[in-house]
């Protein structure tokens, strides 16, 4: 057991209750036994898939390595390991095994295999159970009594609403993607003795480290599966929202789509050199196959015999020919946007998907009865929300670079045109006087981006004019949907700003007459949150942007990241300043009569901001925040995770509307002016306590031995890089690694410190810092109010809660142990935080259980639990030996470190 803070203050106090209803404090919480139905079917399950697993090990090695791997698996799955004889035996297990690593290679095919098995089941389990049409009846009830409220309609309330998961190729699926194809595609029969048997014979023969990192295509490709579920899904939300919104007094529907299917696949360019203009349009194409296969389903001619489709009614009104005629229009419009070459074309094409709806409109159904009148028009109304989401382009990929590029790039395109040499160490006043000339045409200079004679030749430059102009091409083929968003990363000026509006000019998409895409800033860092109010400010202030921003909508959008901001200064500063920044930019929009869209950019884990589920992550949003609707990143593995299936899709799809249209009508979040001055407060402390970790100079050394950062890269789970830079002698710069190596490499130690580091002494102090008109106990009481009556509190409580039951302190010491001893200083550190913050935690929760916010997950955890610990033991002694051996056995130690990540992150996500 570790040492206990020895400090008997106000905190120490009011911690006691809480503290010693813990059975140990090394990990979340004591044993949780199981009892409910889920947990119990993956038991179950466990134990079958341990029966099967071991079958594949024992045909997969000699009797005396089978001898050694089979017993560890059997001790995991019969008992529940003491984790320091089990990470012994691992220990003693590998040394024996390194020189010749197939038998460990095969217990981490038997751990990751039953991890993945179990945490996808787990998914599928709960989205089979989840209450769909219960919950978006819920949500829009919600949304209905409101806007009667307000005296507003609510079509036209719901026609100013999108709600868009956007799909991106985050490197965080370590997996394979056929291995995770394999177990989402038989999820149905894994539960019975023949289907879970096939499920692991199939899995065993295809596990191991993905040899490639995958092309930009390849993430487009593995994702399209994942974009056809969600036209299906969107199709039966808007269904089932329009017989809701048909059964009211004024029978009333949807006149536009409520969800539309996000995309960064090919658009994102933010550190990734692998896209280039001929990237992006092949994506383009890949999304846009996916569309057409959705139009020609649901009038392909085996629909004329499914009786009551449209298509079977169209033919009975006496259509047949005409469908004919659509079908072979719709099939050449698709030969000529997604055809492998330059086909002849003969006959006319279909310019957009509503076309393709007008045709099918126009059709005369007077034959019909009136019933099946009425079931075509539902059948139409349906295809015209479709058509208006889906159209011919799929999903609508988002164009993200980041500001430095951009500044490059316009620097570079002003000396091409005579500009001045020097625009990058201009001033910002300079800078913004300079560019909003060139956009308001005060200044009569023309843009060329064609080399000047005897300058050198610029790749970088031509390759990123290419593919801004491509964005124009693009546009005219597939239209406007196509590409939408320009999202600039690191915005921290309004030139960052005015740079994007520029070359987007140039480029042939904004003029006074209006912007042909949306000119998005991302605001990652605490400072620059707090910083954007301003920048939002100045944008909407600039005349010429605000005349082509009415001629676009009147709606702006900004995205707010988790991301860096929790990476450089920690969750609660991070969540704070998020929450704040929004809620004032929403009133710099209020102000000047825009309408602000919130773009949400959350990561797989908690410290990137993920809840549990949707529910948990929208309901505890400003509702005034959600009035344009609800945009959120679902980042690498996510994607299978939650839209893996249709039924996952579907579940998943409903929570997310659903709790949008409920937190709507909420409004604005009346509790922020009550406890912003207490949150502030909170926040400073736990940012200030999170730099003295973060700029503690043995950070590095420490996190580079103790966790397996070093080996992120080579689990090729992504085609951009993991970090911008290291330094000379190969050793890691913290300010250029990404924030999903930075926390899952955290995650994976055992400590997943960047979700709670710093919240723990935040609240101690503000406990303790009692004056004459408040007494610690009142403090204390004042923090679990909070708790209870504010949502936005409560979930960051919950979130940080859930984190510390996945972190195990015990398994977190045995990986420190691989640090430099003059580092250990940064375990203590940690170790003593995690202990402060979680007896806050159940003090302010008033409950000895980490989990009683989420009972369903502590049992489900616990199922996990002996095979995670069991991969944590496996990636110990791993890096263990790897720093210990000479360079040809580390080589043959990459594969089974990599392999051990792998399984760690089936149990508990990566990033």
């Amino acid at each position: 057991m570790f040492r206990a803070i020895t400090s008997h203050s106000g905190a120490q106090i009011a911690m006691s209750t809480a503290s010693n209803a813990l059975r140990r404090s090394g990990s979340g919480s004591a044993s949780t036994k199981i009892v409910g139905p889920l947990a119990s079917k993956l038991k179950d399950i466990r134990q079958n898939t341990h029966t099967n697993l071991k079958m594949q090990l024992q045909k997969s090695l000699s009797p005396s390595k089978f001898s050694e791997a089979g017993g560890l698996a059997e001790q995991i799955e019969t008992t529940e390991p003491d984790f320091e004889q089990l990470h012994s035996q691992v220990e003693e297990f590998i040394q024996g095994n390194k020189n010749d690593p197939e038998a460990i290679v095969s217990a981490l095919k038997y751990l990751n295999s039953q991890l993945m098995i179990l945490s996808t089941a787990e998914r599928h389990l709960k989205a089979e159970d989840a209450p769909v049409k219960q919950s978006l009846v819920h949500g829009l009830n919600s949304l209905i009594k409101n806007t009667a409220s307000r005296g507003e309609s609510i079509v036209q309330r719901l026609s100013n609403t999108k709600i868009s998961p956007v799909f991106t190729a985050h490197p965080t699926n370590f997996n394979k993607p056929q291995a995770s194809e394999i177990v989402l595609s038989q999820l149905d029969d894994i539960a019975t003795p023949q289907g879970n048997a096939k499920v692991c014979r199939e899995l065993w023969d295809i596990q191991g480290v993905r040899e490639l990192k995958p092309t930009v295509q390849d993430e487009a490709n593995q994702f399209s599966s994942n974009i056809r579920h969600l036209h299906s899904s969107g199709r039966t939300i808007h269904k089932q929202i329009n017989q809701q919104l048909s059964a009211l007094p004024e029978k009333l529907k949807l006149s536009k789509p409520l969800v539309e299917a996000g995309n960064w696949v090919g658009g994102d360019r933010d550190g990734n050199p692998n896209i280039d203009a001929k990237v992006l349009k092949d994506v383009v194409k890949t999304l846009s196959t996916a569309a057409f296969e959705y139009f020609e389903q649901k009038t392909g001619k085996e629909k004329n015999a499914q009786t009551g489709s449209l298509c079977n009614l169209l033919c009975k009104a006496g259509h047949a020919e005409a469908l004919v005629q659509i079908r072979e229009k719709l099939t050449r419009t698709r030969e000529h946007l997604v055809g492998d070459g330059p086909l002849p074309i003969h006959g006319d094409l279909y310019l957009n998907a509503n076309e393709l709806l007008n045709d099918l409109s126009s059709l005369n159904i007077d034959q019909l009865s009136v019933e099946e009148q009425n079931t075509v028009r539902g059948k139409l109304d349906l295809l015209q929300l479709d058509a208006d989401s889906i159209g011919f382009h799929g999903a609508s990929t988002d164009i993200r670079q980041n500001s430095a590029m951009n500044e490059k790039t316009v620097g570079e395109l002003l000396r091409r045109s005579g500009g001045p040499a020097n625009y990058e160490s201009l001033g910002e006043n300079e800078k913004q006087t300079l560019l909003s000339s060139l956009l308001m045409n005060t200044n009569k200079a023309a843009l060329s981006d064609k080399p000047i004679d005897g300058q050198s030749d610029n790749a970088e430059f031509d390759r990123e004019i290419a593919l801004i102009k491509s964005y124009k091409t693009i546009h005219d083929s597939y239209g406007p949907q196509t590409l939408k968003n320009c999202i600039t990363a690191n915005t921290e000026t309004m030139s960052d700003m005015l740079e994007v509006m520029l070359l987007l000019k140039h480029a042939g998409l904004a003029d006074d007459h209006g912007i042909k895409m949306n000119v998005v800033p991302l605001i990652e860092t605490v400072d620059d949150l707090h910083n954007g109010p301003a920048i939002l400010n100045s944008m909407l202030s600039h005349s010429w942007y605000r005349q082509a921003l009415q001629a676009s909508g009147n709606q702006q959008q900004i995205m707010v990241g988790y991301s860096d901001s929790n990476r450089l200064d920690g969750p609660l500063a991070s969540s704070w300043a998020v929450y704040e920044g929004t809620a004032k930019m929403l009133e710099v929009a209020r102000q000047t009569g825009v309408n602000l869209h919130v773009f949400h950019g959350r990561g797989g884990t908690e410290a990137r901001g993920s809840g549990d589920s949707y529910s948990q992550e929208i309901k505890s949003t400003n509702g005034a925040s959600l009035l344009t609707g609800m945009r959120q990143t679902e980042q690498g593995e996510e994607v299978p995770a939650k839209f893996g299936t249709k039924t996952m899709s579907q579940a998943n799809l409903a929570d997310m509307v659903s709790s949008t249209l409920e937190t709507m009508a909420t409004g604005t979040d009346q509790q922020i002016e009550k406890y912003a001055d207490t949150m502030g407060k909170l926040a400073d402390h736990a940012r200030n306590s999170y730099a003295s970790l973060y700029s503690n100079p043995e950070l590095p050394h420490f996190f580079q031995r103790s966790t397996p950062i070093e080996f992120v890269g080579k689990s090729n789970a992504g085609s951009r890089p993991a970090s911008r830079a290291n330094t000379a002698d190969g050793g890691l710069k913290l300010d250029k690694l990404r924030a999903i190596p930075w926390v899952g490499a955290w995650y994976q130690s055992g400590s997943a410190m960047p979700a709670f580091f710093g919240t723990g002494t935040a609240l101690k102090n503000f406990i303790d810092q009692a004056d004459g008109s408040t007494t610690t106990a009142q403090r204390t009481e004042q923090l679990q109010t909070m708790y209870k009556e504010w949502p936005f509190f409560k979930s960051f409580v919950d979130r940080t809660a859930t984190a510390m039951q996945k972190a195990d302190m015990q398994i977190a010491q045995r990986y420190a142990e691989l640090a430099p001893t003059q580092s250990q200083a940064v375990f203590e550190s940690i170790k003593n935080e995690y202990e402060l913050t979680k007896n806050l935690i159940l003090t302010i929760k008033q409950t000895p259980n980490l989990m009683d916010h989420n009972p369903v997950d502590a049992e489900i955890m616990a199922v996990k639990k002996p095979l995670t610990q069991a991969a944590h033991a496996m990636q110990i002694g791993l890096l263990k030996a790897h720093q210990q051996a000479g360079p040809e056995i580390q080589e043959k130690l990459v594969e089974p470190i990599v392999m051990s990540m792998q399984a760690i992150a089936s149990a508990n996500r990566f990033g």
